[in-house]
């Protein structure tokens, strides 16, 4: 049987980002969120896949059209916070919260338990690693997808393992299976397996090699990068280069994808990684 990989969405706005001094712009006029999810629902149709989404809680509270559309078309809703803030800036008692409220609002729309987070900007750090897996198991949720197995020039573990696993943190194995996503060294630098950055035929070759070894691949992908006619944050390089860099390719990128390989959702695999 082939292996099956995870295709992800994060459901956000396009002026959710956490670089240090920016601010949005005009971050309540009316947006294609809708639009742009409906057109990633009709490309998964077509390819019979079924993907996990990292909704925010106030996507959910502001448009719970969104959630109940992706819930309804067969798609995993998991927590991708409340408000787009770093959980390594949170502590223990404020991610607690936060993560209690995002996942009471999408429990509330699905009726489904939800069973994963991923951390805006994958900020779980080093530090962090210390309290942030206590949080999820009291919280009961059986997986992460939250740690950047590298160094970006945000965030990022170094030495984290980069497979499917439940890592072992102070010498404690833990019970929250941890997705990691692929890490691409360039030039010097470590970045996520972007599927805007990447030719399509590269991200499939590094599919194809994790696949022989045995392990399943972590992609993701946000709304607005599908859309060329978004609003634009004021960013510097190199964020500029990496937060819009390749959009007007990314969706028959995905489209390429989506046909000649196989996703499935992180809530029906994680048993698999449970040991």
């Amino acid at each position: 049987m082939t292996l099956r990989n995870f295709l992800t969405f994060d459901i956000e706005e396009w002026h959710h980002a956490n670089y240090s001094g920016v601010a949005p712009a005009a971050a309540e006029r009316e947006t294609a969120l809708e639009s742009q999810v409906e057109r990633l629902i009709e490309l998964c149709a077509e390819h019979d896949v079924r993907t996990t989404c990292f909704v925010l809680g106030c996507i959910a509270q502001a448009k719970p059209s969104v959630v109940r559309k992706l819930h309804a078309a067969g798609h995993e809703i998991a927590s991708h916070g409340c408000a787009h803030e770093l959980v390594c800036t949170m502590g223990p008692a404020r991610f607690a919260e936060d993560l209690r409220v995002s996942c009471a609002l999408l429990e509330d729309i699905t009726g489904e338990r939800v069973s994963g987070f991923r951390a805006p900007s994958f900020s779980v750090t080093r530090e962090t690693l210390a309290w942030y897996y206590d949080v999820l198991e009291e919280a009961g949720l059986a997986y992460s997808s939250s740690v950047f197995p590298g160094r970006t020039f945000l965030h990022g573990v170094p030495d984290f393992p980069a497979r499917i696993h439940r890592p072992v943190v102070a010498g404690k194995r833990r019970g929250i299976v941890e997705f990691p996503v692929p890490v691409v060294r360039l030039a010097g630098w470590q970045i996520g397996l972007y599927i805007r950055l990447f030719p399509a035929w590269a991200i499939a070759r590094r599919i194809a090699r994790e696949n022989r070894a045995g392990n399943p691949v972590v992609l993701y992908v946000h709304p607005r990068e599908i859309d060329p006619a978004q609003p634009r944050l004021p960013l510097r390089w190199p964020q500029s280069l990496i937060h819009y860099w390749g959009i007007r390719g990314c969706e028959a990128k995905l489209r390429a994808l989506a046909e000649t390989h196989r996703f499935g959702r992180m809530k029906d695999a994680v048993a698999g990684f449970a040991c």
